[in-house]
């Protein structure tokens, strides 16, 4: 039997998989009726059978669900890998998002991903949890050039993860379960 490949994926990839509106609708769907195989997924969400095949193999190398065979049928589960530290806790976070809040409120998860969906947004939230910082104090400590760090401040202010109060950038942690196992496994890492 080959060996599976291992799986090494960055948080901020993860993110940018969490960020999109038709994966939160498969991930939804699986939380809600686990076991479901592409072509019932593909209708439930109103994608086609390839789009939803693309999608699931997405998600899948994040770590945060397997498909299983079910005699001649392929289903999938959400079920973390465990060679990718990050999908018990991120899955834990969606398991309990979805129990709390109905599925129109699915889509407030991916602005919250889409803050974490790039290395350099990572770096200056992880500059952020030590302390807040002046611009200048931020640019210095990621090295990034100040067009570069104005647009990634922008972008997280935007999706709710930063705040300014005149030159200080402050972390302001968006009250969701994913902002909080994110925020936990930044933390950690």
């Amino acid at each position: 039997m080959p060996s599976r490949p291992q799986l090494n994926p960055t948080l901020w990839r993860t993110c940018r998989v969490l960020s999109g509106r038709i994966r939160l609708q498969l991930l939804r769907q699986l939380h809600d009726a686990p076991g479901q195989c592409v072509s019932a997924l593909a209708e439930r969400v109103g994608i086609g059978i390839s789009d939803a095949s693309q999608e699931l193999r997405r998600i899948q190398s994040r770590g945060l669900l397997r498909p299983e065979h079910q005699g001649v049928r392929l289903v999938y589960r959400l079920k973390s890998d465990p060679q990718v530290a990050s999908a018990a806790p991120l899955l834990q976070a969606l398991h309990s998002a979805f129990l709390h809040y109905p599925p129109e409120q699915d889509a407030a998860m991916a602005p919250i991903a889409t803050g974490l969906a790039h290395e350099r947004r990572i770096a200056l939230v992880r500059e952020l949890l030590k302390s807040d910082s002046a611009f200048s104090n931020l640019r210095q400590a990621t090295r990034f050039s100040p067009a570069v760090a104005s647009r990634h401040l922008l972008i997280l202010e935007t999706c709710g993860w930063v705040r300014r109060s005149r030159r200080t950038w402050s972390l302001q942690i968006p009250d969701h379960p994913l902002a909080r196992a994110l925020v936990k496994l930044l933390s950690t890492s």
